[in-house]
């Protein structure tokens, strides 16, 4: 075994305040939790940039977000970049020392073992964090260089299979998207004249729930757990996003996911305030939290084109818009402004055409689903095996 900052640089330079030029900028923002990949770097002058951009980062370097580490944001630089690249304070940069290999660190911080043991360090309620230090006091096993290059492949073609997997699910959403616009246009501009109602027109019932104090933990079969607001960011319901209740007796408010809701959540961050999942069968043994709404619509809609309206570009920017909060903690739309945004409204027959092809490409998301499931249980196994 060995600390994590016996097998990386002690530190990293940062940039000087009197660089005068562009920079290449990773904000905390830029890694995809899911992908464990940079999705977004920002170029900008120097004296633009904000006070966080200071880190000066290099292909093979490994950034690890500090800030809500059971999120695990986690990512490898893999690409030079045409200005000085610079990543914000809010990562501990692992820059690996000779007898460590990139991959095999990099693999390591997407463990369990690693993810645990920041989570039970972080500090802060509404905005959990570490610091760099305590990242770089993690022990990490440490087998032979060549060993750990053998690891690291395994991981790999792992890895690489089930992003594969997700692109092939990201192209079918894509199919999805264009097939709505195809039959309804731009909800912006409705240039289908469609006519447009409020939100809350077509509404029947909304229903929130009870934020409880509970554990992410694997639950046991007669245990109630509150759901957390990553299970609907995704676009889709993830019901193991959730964490078992410490008080299984005195449940406040019992709010459980029914087939046919479509759950909303109305706290997040400002980007994904609004995001939607649509239930397809009940879970009495979930309950909501107060940051998610289940919401009931009338005859006149069908919930699969509500969805996807909600989750069009101008219709989620308007969401967005209408939240309230700071920078560092959740924004929040009220029901009153959520319920006044304006929506096309088609008629039903086309809803439902709309329906049926959605539910025509998710018998292939199903299938897809199902082989990237096994190959995260695969991988997960892998880790453990490897990192404990």
């Amino acid at each position: 075994m060995a600390r994590l900052g016996d097998v990386c640089v002690k530190k990293v330079d940062t940039i000087k305040a009197i660089y005068n030029g562009n920079i290449d900028y990773i904000d905390i923002s830029s890694v995809d939790n899911q992908r464990k990949e940079i999705t977004q770097i920002q170029s900008m002058a120097f004296e633009d940039a904000p006070s966080r951009a200071k880190q000066i980062v290099f292909p093979g370097d490994i950034l690890v977000s500090t800030v809500r580490p059971n999120l695990n944001a986690v990512a490898l630089i893999t690409e030079a970049s045409k200005n000085t690249l610079v990543a914000s304070t809010g990562y501990c940069v692992l820059r690996c020392l000779p007898n460590a290999d990139k991959k095999y660190v990099f693999h390591f911080c997407q463990s369990n073992t690693f993810i645990e043991k920041l989570v039970t360090q972080a500090t802060g309620a509404s905005y959990p964090a570490v610091t760099s230090s305590i990242v770089k006091e993690c022990n990490i096993p440490l087998p032979p260089l060549d060993e750990q290059r053998k690891i690291a492949a395994v991981l790999d073609k792992v890895s690489d299979l089930i992003a594969k997997r997700r692109q092939q699910l990201d192209k079918l959403d894509e199919m999805v998207k264009a097939r709505f616009v195809e039959m309804f246009g731009d909800p912006e501009t409705n240039p289908m004249k469609w006519p447009t109602i409020e939100i809350g027109a077509v509404i029947t019932t909304i229903e929130s729930g009870w934020s409880g104090n509970g554990k992410q933990r694997e639950k046991k079969a007669d245990e109630i757990a509150v759901l957390k607001v990553s299970a609907v960011t995704r676009g889709y319901f993830i019901p193991e996003e959730c964490k078992v209740l410490d008080d299984q007796k005195n449940i406040k408010k019992y709010v459980s996911p029914q087939k046919g809701d479509l759950l909303f959540s109305r706290a997040n961050t400002k980007e994904m305030v609004g995001a939607t999942a649509i239930i397809r069968e009940d879970y009495p043994d979930l309950i909501l939290p107060d940051k998610l709404w289940k919401i009931r619509f009338t005859d006149a809609t069908n919930v699969f084109y509500i969805k996807y309206v909600l989750s069009s570009e101008p219709i989620r920017n308007k969401f967005s818009a209408a939240s309230t909060g700071t920078s560092g903690s959740m924004y929040n739309v009220s029901m009153e402004k959520f319920k006044a945004i304006k929506i096309p409204m088609p008629d039903i027959r086309k809803q439902n055409q709309f329906a049926a092809f959605v539910k025509q490409t998710e018998k292939s998301k199903n299938t897809i689903s199902r082989s990237l499931e096994k190959l995260e249980t695969l991988k997960k196994a892998l880790m453990q095996e490897y990192f404990g």
